[in-house]
């Protein structure tokens, strides 16, 4: 199967224009206030300049934090779930992600998330799903999380989230560079880490049949979830979702 491109040099490009957004005006507004009191403007050009990148770095650090504090999620808590854990484990190995922080968000709906910021990548998994799910569907769901976070989406996707918001900019970018397949590419990517193609496929089918859909789900987050979380998600932001319908005829093909 095709490797999609990594997405983590996007992300970096974004991240350098966004500090040199800020600097800029910030060296042009010492430079004016040279003029008037030469030591003064320096020193307000270096500290406006360094506050701003300090800023756009630690806004997209805490992205991930600010995912799971918009909504009421529990840590997972060792031994909690052996089965998960287990699975966790074993594709950590395999993809090359064992550092994960997991969490559970208690709701009927079948889905999952994963942000990525500057530390480890955030996995939010709703209860529903951990408990619904069979072991290889699970481990199925699992590796397309972290090909996500192997891929460089969900980075450059929770960049984007963390620099814009819910915006129309930030629609377009997300849809200029993860493309109208992004989800079907993660699907790939997941069975070339669980070689068992029927599993992802049977755990999307499971989730089209149970609902994927969380209520009181910030919209911002859409683009982080496996599946649409919100209406919104499944509308207008087509180049993170296809349907669940055409993954599941994707799979089965192979």
């Amino acid at each position: 199967m095709q490797t999609q491109p990594s997405l983590d040099e996007a992300a970096d490009r974004l991240e350098r224009n966004a500090a040199i957004a800020g600097v800029v005006p910030a060296v042009l507004v010492g430079v004016l206030l040279v003029f008037v009191q030469p030591v003064i403007g320096v020193v307000v050009g270096v500290l406006l300049a360094v506050g701003w990148v300090v800023a756009i770095r630690g806004r997209i650090a805490a992205a991930p934090l600010l995912v799971l504090a918009s909504m009421p999620s529990e840590p997972l808590a060792p031994g909690s779930q052996p089965r998960l854990e287990n699975l966790l484990e074993g594709l950590g190995v395999t993809s090359g992600v064992a550092e994960l922080d997991v969490a559970l968000v208690d709701s009927a709906a079948l889905n999952a998330l994963v942000a990525v910021g500057r530390g480890r990548p955030r996995v939010l998994l709703t209860t529903a799903l951990v408990e619904h799910l069979d072991r290889l569907e699970l481990e199925g769901v699992l590796a397309n999380l972290l090909g996500r976070v192997k891929d460089g989406s969900a980075r450059y996707s929770t960049t984007v989230l963390a620099l814009l918001g819910s915006s129309p900019r930030a629609t377009k970018m997300l849809a200029s560079h993860l493309g109208e397949q992004r989800s079907v590419l993660s699907d790939l990517a997941a069975v070339d880490l669980t070689r068992y193609p029927p599993g992802l496929m049977s755990a999307l089918s499971t989730m089209a049949e149970h609902g994927t859909e969380l209520r009181e789900v910030p919209p911002s987050t859409g683009p982080l979830w496996l599946a649409p979380a919100v209406p919104s998600a499944s509308g207008d932001q087509g180049a993170e979702f296809q349907p669940l319908s055409l993954r599941i005829a994707v799979l089965a093909e192979l």
